[in-house]
């Protein structure tokens, strides 16, 4: 138990965090609340005066007028002999104008003050909002591969988008919501008490019961809140994951599955949010209850007072209007503690992706230029526990082309992970010049590297801003002369807008082949040192497959290129060809010397082309 609420602290403490750029905010707010709160009090208070007036009621009748009055109920009689002097005059008919006047300057002036707490609390919530979610966008684009290889994509989206809105209407409106209507208790809580301290303490005697049914319903309201936002997550990750593969979910005639998937996930929402929607909502019913039961035994008190003359009708009446307005204050109140524990469940969720360290630790050097090779020495490395590579050994030097080939799953792609760091090996060293690449700067490094994969990720977005995606500042000139190496600028010309034509959700405005030119002229446009291309044409047919082969010729010129192949003929001509197999380099120098070792690599090029000779 001690442990929950020091967990619970943690997080509000940290949620706190982001409100700290927004404080200017919430003082605006705070002050508004107060005036707000005042002339709603104040509004309730002209109940008094309108029974003197219209009634002719005279509190001085009381026997309590003149004897042992404690300090709220001597400022409430200056109070009210103040507001009367304002009022009475000898004429009724001024009298009513006045009054009049009074009501709507305080209604006034209470509507003015709530209107600008609303526009203020919402530059804050939404403020408070964008730095959470831009908070955690930041974060994810810092972690590491492996982080998003073992989370769902619908998950995340989910936690972005629900759970920060969850944190925000049940912690940070919340917070709001009690400091607005917390005041507004308080004001009435004063003024019931100035008027009598024995029916305020009979009327909130139930308050004793509302607080037992909220701590006995937080455990409840926690494990229904838990489901609710897991349930979120697992339908938007549905949602996601069917949208992303629609053209699967339709060529499969899948529809009717991807349908019941959805169904059942959004189902199990539903009933959690039913649950929970039951527990939130039954408690402020049970509290309303209790309260009525007080509100009666105070009139029957009260009417009692009366008869005993230790009370004014006016008095009881004041009492009973104030008593009736604290209510739905109290009652938003007691709904926004109850509403806490969804909020905790999702600033768990959030916190827990803030709090994740990325696995690929930056370094403190800079590397500008690539001099003389890169050497891979004894390099282990698993996913899980079974090892992908082990001890691979191998030497790129620069200004040569070096392939690595094998069959699915041999490792030559993990290779190529680990080079530009998107993981590092458990066992062994990668070195740049003699340097473990570990002590550079990840975007050092990759900034030395153009990359080209086999699914190049193609955004919603023109050609142009396509090519210079990472590199904002390259002018139209570069945009242009990498086109044409890349073999791209032939038929970006004849789109109907040219550079500027939107290619569609990943590229689907796009043949095939056009979509990898533009991955090359992409690759190319900032004039890396190292360009890498896995597999990137084997996904084509053989027109488009030679004219991409044709631009990735054309790109390689007098740089340093890894190609990672799955066709052998694209890489006949490579300098140096490393063979891997099961996690190992079995085989390794030209395709002549290869073919001649009579090895796994021939066996590889007698399965592609027949060769026996």
């Amino acid at each position: 138990m001690k442990t929950q609420k020091k967990n619970r602290a943690s997080l509000y403490l940290k949620t706190i965090a982001f409100i700290k750029p927004f404080k200017l905010l919430l003082v605006y707010s705070v002050i508004l609340n107060l005036l707000f709160s005042l002339f709603n009090t104040l509004s309730v208070a002209l109940i008094k005066p309108v029974f003197q007036i219209l009634f002719k009621t005279d509190s001085s009748e009381t026997v309590a007028k003149t004897q042992n009055l404690s300090f709220l109920e001597q400022i409430k009689n200056q109070f009210f002999d103040f507001l009367l002097s304002l009022i009475i005059v000898d004429d009724i008919y001024w009298t009513l104008v006045r009054f009049g006047l009074i009501i709507l300057l305080v209604f006034f002036l209470k509507n003015f003050f709530k209107y600008w707490n609303a526009v203020v609390m919402s530059k804050f919530e939404e403020g408070v909002i964008k730095s959470i979610r831009d908070k955690i966008f930041s974060k994810l684009t810092s972690l590491s591969i492996d982080f998003f290889n073992r989370s769902k994509q619908g998950s995340l989206i989910s936690i972005i988008a629900n759970d920060v809105q969850a944190v925000n209407s049940t912690m940070i409106a919340s917070f709001s919501i009690i400091l607005r209507e917390g005041s507004q208790v308080v004001f009435f809580l004063l003024f019931l008490l100035s008027i009598s301290p024995e029916l305020t303490l009979i009327a909130f005697s139930s308050s004793i019961f509302s607080l037992g049914i909220v701590r006995a319903a937080k455990k409840y309201l926690r494990k229904y809140a838990t489901r609710m936002q897991k349930a979120l997550a697992d339908y938007t990750g549905t949602l996601t994951e069917i949208i992303s593969g629609i053209r699967v979910v339709k060529a499969y005639n899948a529809e009717n599955f991807a349908n019941e998937k959805f169904k059942k996930d959004s189902e199990r929402y539903v009933k959690s949010a039913v649950k929970h929607k039951m527990i939130v909502t039954i408690i402020p019913a049970i509290n309303e209850i209790f309260a009525i039961f007080a509100l009666t035994v105070v009139l029957v008190v009260g009417a009692m007072k009366i008869n005993q003359k230790v009370m004014s009708p006016d008095d009881l009446m004041l009492f009973l209007f104030t008593l009736f307005s604290i209510m739905a204050p109290l009652a938003s109140v007691i709904n926004q503690i109850v509403q806490f524990p969804r909020g905790f469940v999702s600033a768990e969720r959030i916190f827990e992706v803030l709090d994740t360290e990325p696995s690929v630790k930056d370094g403190n050097l800079e590397i500008k230029e690539f001099r003389d090779k890169i050497e891979v020495k004894n390099v282990y490395f698993a996913y899980t526990d079974k090892n992908v590579l082990e001890d691979v050994s191998l030497v790129i030097p620069k200004g040569k082309k070096t392939a690595f080939v094998g069959g699915s799953g041999s490792g030559k792609s993990t290779m190529v992970d680990l080079l530009i760091r998107f993981y590092d090996p458990q066992k062994g060293q990668i070195l740049i010049d003699g340097v473990d690449i570990r002590n550079y700067k990840v975007s050092s490094l990759r900034s030395l590297f153009g990359v080209v994969s086999q699914e190049n990720m193609l955004f919603n977005d023109t050609v142009a801003n396509n090519i210079k995606f990472g590199k904002e500042h390259t002018i139209t000139e570069e945009i242009v002369e990498a086109s044409k190496l890349a073999n791209a600028y032939n038929f970006i010309d004849k789109l109907e807008l040219g550079f500027d034509t939107p290619i569609g959700d990943r590229g689907t405005n796009l043949s095939g082949g056009e979509r990898q030119r533009v991955a090359v002229a992409r690759a190319i446009v900032g004039n890396p040192q190292i360009l890498i291309f896995d597999e990137a044409t084997s996904a084509l047919d053989a027109e488009s497959e030679k004219i991409v082969q044709e631009a990735i010729e054309t790109s390689l010129e007098g740089r340093t290129a890894i190609i990672v192949a799955h066709r052998l003929s694209t890489i006949i001509n490579c300098d140096m060809i490393y063979v891997f197999n099961e996690g190992r380099i079995v085989e390794q120098g030209t395709h002549q010397e290869l073919m001649e070792k009579n090895g796994y690599y021939r066996k590889l090029c007698e399965l592609q082309f027949g060769v026996k000779n």
